[in-house]
């Protein structure tokens, strides 16, 4: 329970500070006593910049003027002289890859549009550390870099004839193989394409090296498991990475029963610090599949800790809008018929959306292509049409292309929108998209000022590792300017550019409201628990292309500084 000292302290400072100010509890006539209290900068509220704050037992207590706040300092008041600096509420990121991400930053990985020369010396670079016959992993690989016919198979043959290699593109949705990974995985000419997914073939049938959406599985599914220590180690990184950026909570989005345990267990003994809700990956495939994931989610409590929820579940309805055309579009893709992968049929999703409704469980869908999120829209409408209006806010995810059409029903069926809003500024990887779909559609390439404008509840997820950073204030400039960090003349997408206090709100209290765990973080007020972070310069009073070189010097979760730049964690001294 929360000291009398919270109870002393409910409301908003305003007056000037004095014992006789505070509210006691009956028979004690002495003023609240924070443990903390960061004073001399400007702390952000709903009401406006005050200069102070004070947080007892992990709760904020009060905000207001340095001389105001003072009066809750004790003996054993732990006082944080802020210089100037400002506090923020703590951000909120809503669809992360937690361990992937972790273990990408230690695998072989090169710069977002490496030349082939590069791709060829990092691989190389790679084998030479490792031992004879050790899968090399890495990515992320962009095809327009290459030539007709360059990305092959026998291009990594020539740098790694005997490790065998797999390397992720940039959205994570294709795999390029080497034959030694091929022939691990006992593929052939003679291996049929698996559903929802393409093996690439040349003229004879014989594969290329290039597999995509489920037949990635058909190559990874021979590399050997990840030890769970090696996930923990992965986790920690990421958890220490998000810290450093003030990230205080996320959405996992994609876990399966090994990342479960490992996140619940870490949650637990404290290692990872921010609250977290995890969604459980279900298998949109054969019917065995689909058991084998819900019985996983039907063990879901298991895994629950004090900050970490698997109360939510991963549904993915189609691709990417890159070369591999398989994102699933309204209409078709630039010269060809092809109008992408839509991968769960209405008679397989409706049903299990409406189930998972329900049980009140969260869905996060993946949706890329405009013909994918009004599938994802569809089938909650069915969910709400056989269990009422009262059921989570699920979250269509991505979202880079949008009919106008569906704007407005997310918001008539309480959903809500996670737009990804680290690549939606000129990129390598929106520059592939815009080959794919034509200049028109990228005008309102993930369209998020025309979703705040038809009023739906709006938050962030940079789908890291399939970004290539996580880091948010990049994320909140480009929301902004719509240009490449630090600006650019190009800009892409321009009418959807948003304020920066819109920016800020969708990364704090919307993604709190998204999370469902807005009553306890999401704003710096009496009563909200402190999860707050203090940044060198206040991003409101700086050009608007210098927002991304925001300095995070110090986190906090429930009034614990988990981050701090003077000492920062062991696990980020190489990153």
């Amino acid at each position: 329970m929360f000291k009398q000292t919270l109870v002393a302290s409910i409301a908003l400072l305003s007056a000037p500070a004095s014992a006789d100010f505070f509210p006691t509890v009956a028979g004690d006539e002495r003023p609240p006593e924070a443990d903390l209290i960061l004073m001399n900068g400007e702390v952000s509220t709903p009401t406006g910049w005050v200069e102070a704050v004070a947080v007892d037992q992990g709760a904020v207590i009060a905000v207001g003027t340095a001389e105001q706040v003072a009066a809750l300092r004790g003996p054993s008041t732990q006082v944080v002289d802020l210089r100037g600096a400002a506090v923020l509420p703590g951000l909120h990121d809503l669809h992360v890859h937690a361990i992937g991400g972790g273990l990408e930053h230690s695998s072989c990985t090169f710069p977002s549009g490496a030349t082939p020369q590069v791709i060829r010396d990092t691989v190389a670079a790679c084998v030479a550390e490792a031992e004879p016959g050790e899968w090399i992993r890495g990515g992320n690989w962009i095809a327009a870099v290459f030539a007709p016919g360059q990305q092959t198979r026998e291009f990594l043959d020539e740098v790694s004839p005997n490790n065998p290699v797999i390397l992720s593109d940039e959205s994570h949705h294709s795999l390029w193989a080497n034959s030694a990974a091929i022939a691990a995985a006992g593929i052939t000419a003679a291996t049929q394409d698996p559903e929802n997914g393409i093996i690439d073939r040349d003229a004879s049938g014989r594969p290329t090296g290039l597999f995509r959406e489920r037949a990635t599985g058909l190559v990874s599914a021979a590399m050997p498991p990840i030890g769970e220590q090696q996930m923990r180690e992965g986790l920690q990184y990421a958890a220490d990475l998000m810290s450093s950026y003030g990230i205080t909570s996320f959405t996992d989005a994609g876990l399966d029963a090994p990342g479960l345990k490992v996140m619940s267990e870490m949650s637990a003994e404290g290692l990872m610090k921010q609250r977290v809700r995890g969604c459980i990956r279900w298998a949109e495939g054969p019917v065995d599949a689909r058991q084998q994931t819900e019985a996983l989610i039907h063990s879901r409590q298991y895994f629950r800790a004090e900050r970490f929820r698997p109360d939510c579940v991963k549904v993915v309805l189609d691709g990417v809008p890159t070369e591999s055309h398989t994102a699933a579009m309204l209409d078709h893709y630039v010269s060809t018929t092809e109008k992408g992968m839509s991968i769960v049929p209405p008679e397989v999703l409706f049903p299990a959306i409406t189930e998972f409704d329900r049980q009140g469980l969260h869905v996060k869908f993946h949706a890329a292509g405009d013909g994918a999120v009004r599938q994802a829209i569809d089938a909650v409408a069915a969910a709400r049409e056989a269990n009422g209006m009262g059921g989570p806010a699920h979250d269509v995810g991505h979202n880079s292309f949008v009919d106008p059409e569906d704007l407005a029903r997310v918001r008539q069926l309480a959903m809500s929108w996670e737009f990804s809003p680290y690549i939606w500024y000129p990129s390598p990887i929106t520059r592939d998209i815009k080959t794919a779909v034509g200049p028109e559609r990228m005008e309102r390439w993930i369209p998020i000022a025309d979703a705040v404008n038809a009023g739906g509840l709006v938050g962030p997820g940079s789908d890291w590792s399939v970004v290539p950073s996580i880091n948010p204030w990049l994320a909140i400039e480009t929301m902004v300017t719509r240009q490449v960090p630090g600006g650019s003349a190009e800009t892409l997408g321009s009418s959807q550019k948003v304020s920066l206090n819109e920016a800020m709100t969708i990364f704090t209290s919307n993604a709190a409201q998204i999370m469902e765990h807005r009553n306890l973080v999401g704003s710096i007020e009496p009563g909200m628990l402190a999860d707050m972070v203090v940044v060198e310069r206040n991003p409101f009073r700086v050009p608007e292309t210098e927002i991304h070189r925001t300095k995070v010097l110090m986190t906090f979760i429930n009034g614990e500084k988990v981050y701090d730049a003077a000492s920062p964690p062991t696990s980020l001294s190489h990153r």
